[in-house]
């Protein structure tokens, strides 16, 4: 096989950059006109162990042909095991010893080939090949590991997290009924803030805080390693929603705030996961009614809205690039009297990330909730956006009528 056939079977050379460690200054050259015309890129060329492990650190290549016999006191071998060791970067050896220690020697390093000299083009591109495929495999390896040792993590977590704080829950529970058996838990010989009901109200509190914490982590963390398990359902949004909201209003209206539902009744099925979409809507209910003030509105509002997407459409001659309306439920939740900076605005759903005191924000939180509604809201294929004008914050959520249509 010759350079033009070998150029004719490949069409990845052009992007792989290569670091050619070689102090004989002729076979540098040499080797630099070969991977030139077999379409790689040469990053540079070098001819010391030490300098090296620098030019690997300052320009990245995806490969180093490293000789192993070279001058100075550091050999190839050596300078390879230090660059992979810092930056990951596979080494492919090229020398004129075949000798058995020399051998032996190169196995004990993360080498990626072997290939004795005087180099041929075919052998030089297959080598390389090799390499950067085992490289990238083992890469992808690692990868499923990685994934693996965390969704074994999030597993153990969430049973070793989760189940301190549901039994308090559940001791609380029992203890308020003893109590109340045995009448001592609304005593009058206390006063209300004395009394055992109060401090069992601020356990009960305060455990189903910490348990809302480390569930919405779990959550982030099965969302980031994509473990975060979808069932598709079926349902009705203008029957579903007025029941979801029904906790809220009646929170509202304890409140003094005012609170109204805006729900076409001829919506189409949403094809979504119920309990994704729960919590969303939910979380974003729960802000507007905590930072709300007396006398100001929380308005929930749903349309069908459409939203124009480009493609290409393969059954067209030279794959035209069409367009279409594709149907989207835009679900809105506003709340008057509350006004997010503008420079807090792309801030807000970071995690941890909380919006300075002022006279609205001082109720505490963990910063935790509007980073689980973004990362949920694009978990299944929908987007999220905040406004704040005018004496209004309006949180506008985008979704797809049926996720299934848009899964690969």
């Amino acid at each position: 096989m010759n350079v033009t056939s070998i150029l004719s079977n490949t069409q990845t050379t052009e992007k792989v950059r290569v670091l050619v460690v070689e102090d004989e200054y002729i076979l540098a050259m040499n080797l630099q006109e070969i991977l030139e015309l077999l379409g790689y890129t040469v990053s540079d060329i070098t001819d010391s162990a030490e300098t090296a492990i620098d030019k690997a650190g300052e320009l990245l290549p995806n490969l180093v042909l490293m000789d192993i016999r070279l001058r100075g006191e550091m050999d190839g071998i050596q300078a390879a095991e230090l660059i992979w060791n810092r930056f990951q970067i596979p080494v492919l050896y090229i020398t004129g010893h075949s000798d058995k220690s020399t051998v032996e020697r190169a196995k004990m390093t993360f080498a990626f080939g072997y290939i004795l000299k005087p180099v041929k083009e075919q052998q030089l591109y297959v080598a390389i090949q090799t390499a950067l495929n085992r490289y990238q495999r083992e890469k992808l390896s690692q990868s499923q590991r990685l994934n693996q040792l965390k969704k074994n993590f999030l597993g153990t977590a969430s049973h070793e997290m989760r189940m301190p704080l549901l039994n308090i829950k559940m001791t609380i529970s029992v203890l308020e009924n003893l109590m109340e058996r045995e009448g001592v838990l609304n005593s009058e010989l206390l006063s209300p803030f004395e009394s055992v009901a109060g401090y069992l109200t601020i356990l009960r509190q305060q455990s189903e805080e910490g348990l809302d914490l480390v569930n919405n982590l779990l959550s982030l963390q099965m969302i980031d390693t994509d473990a975060y398990t979808l069932e598709l359902t079926s349902f009705q949004l203008q029957d579903w929603l007025p029941q979801t909201a029904l906790y809220f209003r009646e929170r509202a209206r304890s409140q003094q705030q005012i609170f109204q539902v805006s729900i076409p009744e001829n919506l189409p099925p949403m094809v979504s996961d119920l309990g994704v979409v729960t919590k969303i809507i939910s979380e974003l209910l729960n802000n507007a009614c905590k930072y709300s003030p007396p006398d100001e509105e929380i308005r929930l509002t749903v349309k069908i809205i459409y939203i124009t997407k480009s493609a290409i459409n393969k059954d067209a001659q030279f794959g035209m690039m069409t367009n279409s309306q594709v149907p989207f439920f835009q679900i809105k939740i506003s709340n008057s009297g509350v006004i997010i900076p503008k420079k807090e605005q792309s801030r807000i759903f970071k995690p941890f990330y909380r919006i300075p005191y002022n006279d609205f924000w001082k109720i505490g939180g963990t910063g935790l909730g509007l980073a689980l509604v973004k990362n949920l809201v694009e978990y299944i294929q929908g987007t999220i956006k905040v406004t704040s004008i005018q004496d209004l914050t309006i949180f506008t959520v985008l979704l797809p009528l049926s996720l299934s249509d848009l899964s690969p």
